[in-house]
């Protein structure tokens, strides 16, 4: 481990916690010039930020990429996913949305949707009802 001794240091070297001007900034100033800052770019955000921004997707993506990038919360997980309505399979998706293109090219204009599912559920019931097996008469 490497230790330095004080006699290295100059005789006007500041000690710890002493300050070289105990006028100094006075506390809150570096706020106050944050502030004047945001305020400023504020300012000419309202006059000219959206063309500015317009201007860099065309001429400079990456830099309007970064700006933007910058701007997102670091505590923020993104999860991107394709997913259907519902939380549907993509099969089941494409099948509802068959049925769906169905009803629109033939369902005719004005009729209710719910007599259209009605007609939809006779058909269904019709087409794959089964037969009833009756026993033979007594005779």
């Amino acid at each position: 481990m490497n230790k330095q001794t004080n006699r290295h240091l100059p005789s006007t070297a500041w000690k710890p916690g002493q300050s070289g001007n105990a006028a100094g900034r006075p506390p809150g100033a570096r706020q106050k010039i944050a502030e004047k800052l945001i305020a400023d770019i504020a300012d000419v955000w309202e006059a000219c930020g959206k063309d500015v921004l317009k201007r860099l997707a065309i001429e400079e993506p990456a830099k309007l990429a970064t700006i933007a990038y910058g701007l997102v919360p670091k505590d923020i997980f993104l999860n991107v996913a394709q997913t259907a309505p519902g939380g549907l399979e993509p099969d089941e998706w494409a099948t509802l949305r068959r049925v769906l293109d169905i009803i629109q090219a033939t369902a005719p204009d004005g009729v209710a949707p719910s007599l259209v599912f009605e007609t939809i559920e006779h058909a269904l019931r019709a087409e794959f009802a089964r037969p009833i097996a009756l026993p033979a008469p007594p005779y």
